[in-house]
């Protein structure tokens, strides 16, 4: 059998106890891969918790959110009368009280309107408020 670099390699190592060392060091790394696993799946799970965490005010209650119609209502009552839905839409755009993500929130609006006893339609795109003035 002619002795070969590899084979001298081989019989150095299984001398010095090192091929019992590789072998420790790979399941150490098989350990150290599924505990980062662990840690990505922990971290998820952190994120989904502090979305969660974000809905609630002190004490752990749910923050109710304004509806949508109230507000409309509290903003066209301070308009000058009869309300524009394109000036109502840019002023519940500015308002921190109003987040939506609908592609066309000027008919968001309509509806809401239209939905409400407190608004009358005068003609397209024009509502009168009629409720009681907060």
């Amino acid at each position: 059998m002619p002795v070969t670099y590899h084979r001298i390699k081989k019989d150095i190592q299984e001398m010095a106890g090192t091929n019992s060392l590789i072998k420790k060091m790979e399941a150490v790394e098989k350990e150290l891969e599924k505990a980062r696993g662990e840690i990505r799946e922990l971290k998820r799970e952190v994120a989904d918790l502090s979305k969660k965490l974000a809905s609630l005010g002190p004490g752990g209650a749910k923050v109710k959110t304004a509806q949508l119609i109230d507000v409309i209502e509290d903003v066209a009552c301070r308009m000058e009368q009869p309300v524009k839905v394109i000036e109502l839409r840019e002023l519940l755009i500015r308002d921190g009280r109003v987040k939506s993500r609908a592609e066309n929130f000027y008919s968001v609006i309509v509806t809401a309107m239209n939905n409400s006893p407190k608004f009358d339609k005068i003609s397209s795109g024009v509502y009168k408020y009629s409720g009681p003035p907060e």
